[in-house]
């Protein structure tokens, strides 16, 4: 519904208070005559795999999301099977939770495609929590995407990952050990915990990243 809201309200211009009455009877439409293909499965998802999950959220409701964009399939031998599950699961999930946010991320289920539906959440929510690990391509041009909004990121990264040099330079990136021992765990979850919240708290200062470009060109051209 989110979509088909979005969709309804930016092309056709339909107030937000009709959006469910024409789900419905579109739907109604599409039953009488025997159209199998864009009924319910299709505006609603209710028979398709959801483009986005919900893997955590704080007791108390905030109303804050963060998308996490990461890699979901261990790609070298460095990585042992399950790496990136785990580390959504037992740093990056409890961390934005313990600063507040409700947790999401795709649902890619092994697949490299980016689908409209992550690009909107990623483009939607109130902060994007992007890990660089091994420079996966997707996660790269997915942060491509959100800086270029000038919306808040919170950076992380595995210990030894190599630099991204237009990133790393210019923006903190926060990083946990990869090993992922009890130990190593709680004592990454509160300095990453505190990385996700400065993230957000720093939002609407003069410190995004296509500012800071912004900057460093005036300032070359005023020096020329």
């Amino acid at each position: 519904m989110k979509y088909l809201g979005n969709t309804l309200d930016r092309e056709f211009g339909l107030s937000p208070k009709f959006h469910e009455e024409f789900s419905r009877v579109f739907r109604d439409n599409c039953k009488y005559l025997g159209i199998s293909s864009g009924d319910s499965a299709t505006l609603a998802g209710s028979n398709r795999t959801p483009s986005t999950i919900l893997v955590g959220e704080p007791s108390k409701k905030s109303g804050i999301k963060a998308f996490v964009i990461m890699p979901f399939v261990e790609k070298t031998s460095e990585r042992p099977k399950g790496f990136f599950a785990e580390v959504l699961q037992s740093l990056i999930t409890p961390a934005a939770i313990g600063a507040g946010f409700n947790v999401e991320t795709a649902n890619r289920q092994g697949s490299d495609v980016i689908q409209s539906t992550i690009i909107n959440e990623l483009l939607e929510a109130d902060l994007v929590i992007a890990d660089l690990t091994d420079h996966n391509p997707n996660v790269l041009f997915e942060l491509g995407l959100r800086m270029a909004m000038e919306k808040p990121v919170a950076l992380i990264k595995a210990a030894g990952t190599g630099k991204v040099f237009d990133v790393d330079n210019m923006l903190r990136v926060h990083e946990y050990q990869p090993n992922l021992w009890r130990s190593t765990v709680e004592s990454d979850l509160p300095e990453l915990t505190k990385h996700i919240a400065v993230a957000w708290e720093n939002r609407n200062k003069d410190q995004s990243y296509m500012k800071i470009l912004r900057r460093s060109v005036s300032t070359g051209n005023g020096s020329n």
